[in-house]
């Protein structure tokens, strides 16, 4: 834990439901973005740092106009969970 590689220790019970709980939060999360994110992250290790910087650059212009950036920032307004559609 002291090198930043583990952020949270459990118990061996309670291993799989805190999983599922933390597999939860990540599925609710926007689907175009995270997709956007695990392609970003393997860049990360392949390309150039300018081509992945690039990437970066056009996946943040391209999510600013989905449906998923405006669901976001609505529920955001509105004290409300989004729901997240992938468009």
């Amino acid at each position: 834990r002291d090198m930043g590689l583990v952020s949270r220790v459990v118990p061996d019970a309670e291993v799989e439901p805190e999983a599922r709980r933390i597999a939860e939060r990540i599925a609710a999360l926007p689907p175009l973005a995270m997709r956007f994110v695990k392609e970003s992250i393997r860049m990360a290790d392949n390309a150039p740092l300018d081509q992945a910087l690039q990437f970066e650059r056009r996946s943040c212009q391209f999510l600013f106009g989905t449906e998923d950036k405006q669901e976001g920032m609505a529920a955001f307004l509105g004290k409300r969970r989004p729901d997240f559609r992938g468009c």
